[in-house]
């Protein structure tokens, strides 16, 4: 991979793998470690990580070192303590894997990646509704975004995003998509089916949500919609995947508002093994979502075969392609509309399914160490 035949010290800041706090950017973080190694011979990767996650790191890898830190996010050590560990080390290239960087650190090059501008647009917590913490957020991936040599954006619209709201210019920018994870493709369940979903209260058939209860993931306007499509199809019922948000109490108040309380599952959190099995026995993966960075809860269902709802806006038509059945997602009545289609049309569900099998196989964690490595070569060469 190296055409100049130098060793150069690349470290990954990996504090986001195994985090609670982003366990979608663990996920993605892992996956880039993982296949990175298997690529690149010549340079020298340290894996800049937490205690918690330490355990996640490959061991036994020639060309990689592990550096146990401990800076939490947003904290007074990640902008004076962690830059003069950087500085100490020397490292010819930092790749932040998330916003959070030492603002006022310039002694090295660096990439930051942006997953999206949720904070940003969509506060969800208390905390980030909060005056002090917005500034702060706003700050820090701003100066991020201005130092960094290059920024990772994970799709076409969320470096429009960057360019819009950050106003940084488009030439700094790579686009290089995630894909679904490896664990999750490899995960297949060798019990009974229907042992699973009675683990879970499920009767077929039902639509499938997976994912945060956030409020731009958009699940009121889905509950409103399910309660109209429910008057007429009784049988069919909504699963919901995810943790209860005690932040978004209005998901279960809606519920017992509409009485949909022997509609609704709301299963929680679910292994990923069992949640292949929810997957596979949905009628239809429903994704009424306001914003998204990327999106892999949909392409996961198109992995194993599942047909996709998905909403008009933000990335999804850019990611999902023709092989999602598209709503918008402000309206009740659209969102009715697509869950009827799906239900009423065979052939709609056969070319969903089709089509996103095809669609699936475009994301490959593969291909994206392999272009990260490339837009490493291209900074360290500059």
């Amino acid at each position: 991979m190296n055409r100049n035949n130098k060793s150069y010290r690349i470290a990954i800041d990996a504090r986001r793998l195994g985090s609670k706090q982003s366990s979608g950017i663990g996920v993605m973080v892992q996956e880039l470690i993982n296949h990175i190694i298997k690529i690149d011979c010549d340079n020298q990767y340290t894996i800049i990580t937490s205690k918690q996650s330490n355990q996640l790191i490959p061991k036994g890898v020639s060309n990689l070192k592990v550096r146990v830190v401990d800076f939490p996010f947003y904290s007074i050590g990640e902008q004076l303590s962690y830059p003069r560990l950087l500085a100490k080390q020397g490292y010819d290239l930092i790749h932040y894997t998330n916003f959070n960087s030492p603002v006022f650190f310039r002694k090295a090059k660096s990439i930051v990646t942006v997953h999206d501008l949720i904070p940003w647009l969509f506060p969800g917590s208390r905390r980030q509704r909060n005056w002090l913490h917005q500034r702060l957020y706003r700050f820090v991936i701003k100066r991020s975004c201005q130092n960094a040599s290059r920024i990772m954006a994970m799709s076409e619209g969320t470096k429009r995003d960057i360019i819009k709201y950050l106003g940084i210019n488009s030439n700094k920018i790579d686009v290089i998509p995630e894909a679904v994870p490896t664990r999750f493709l490899a995960k297949k369940f060798m019990g009974s089916s229907k042992k699973i979903l009675a683990q879970y209260r499920i009767t077929a058939p039902y639509f499938l949500y997976v994912g945060q209860w956030r409020r731009h993931k958009n699940l009121i306007n889905l509950l409103k919609a399910f309660s109209i499509f429910s008057a007429q199809h009784s049988n069919t019922k909504l699963v919901i995947v995810g943790k209860p948000d005690p932040l978004a109490p209005e998901i279960m108040i809606t519920i017992k508002q509409l009485r949909l309380e022997s509609s609704v599952i709301v299963t929680g959190y679910v292994p990923d093994d069992e949640i292949t099995v929810l997957y596979k026995q949905a009628e239809a993966f429903v994704f009424p979502s306001l914003y998204e960075g990327f999106g892999i809860p949909p392409l996961e269902a198109m992995s194993v075969g599942v047909p996709v709802l998905s909403s008009n806006a933000s990335v999804m038509p850019e990611i999902l392609g023709d092989a999602a059945l598209y709503f918008d997602p402000h309206s009740i009545d659209d969102i009715v509309r697509a869950m009827n289609e799906i239900i009423m049309s065979s052939g709609t569900k056969k070319r969903l399914i089709e089509r996103g099998f095809k669609q699936v196989k475009k994301y490959s964690f593969s291909k994206m160490a392999k272009e990260v490595v490339s837009m490493y070569h291209r900074v360290l060469r500059q």
